[in-house]
């Protein structure tokens, strides 16, 4: 069994948005940690999923395949860093530590990963931050996080 500690530090979300957030952010981790292609899809913004099914089944497929344990990444540890709201729309960047299979745990990298909701909470997405900051998946004026 996996346990993702998530910390929130400063947090602008009622007790309900960071239940969901909370919920969301540990289905999203463990669907990756542990392999599970369709509900790490499935919790993907639809803009990245479009933007990778767009550009044919191979590149899809190589983008979202977490099947081979020794292929991808183990994410750890989420703190929220920044949370920014516009009405029912939320955005919040998230650090985990970041593993690869091949490294010494002593290798601890940050990534960032980005949780996004057009629904006040109800539904949470998730964004890595170089697909985050492309403008070709999500408008600069569609995002509420400033590099």
């Amino acid at each position: 069994m996996i346990i993702l500690l998530l910390t929130f530090t400063s947090c602008s979300l009622n007790a309900d948005q960071e239940a969901s957030l909370h919920q969301a952010m540990v289905s999203y981790v463990n669907s990756r940690n542990n392999g599970a292609v369709m509900s790490y899809v499935g919790f993907t913004h639809p803009n990245i999923v479009a933007h990778y099914k767009a550009q044919g089944d191979s590149l899809f497929q190589i983008h979202f395949d977490v099947s081979d344990e020794e292929e991808r990444p183990f994410f750890q540890d989420g703190i929220i860093k920044t949370i920014e709201t516009d009405g029912d729309i939320n955005h919040v960047k998230d650090e985990f530590e970041k593993y690869e299979y091949f490294e010494e745990m002593d290798d601890v990298r940050k990534i960032i990963i980005f949780a996004l909701t057009e629904n006040a909470g109800k539904s949470w997405f998730f964004a890595e931050e170089e697909e985050y900051y492309n403008d070709k998946i999500i408008a600069k004026n569609k995002r509420l996080i400033k590099p």
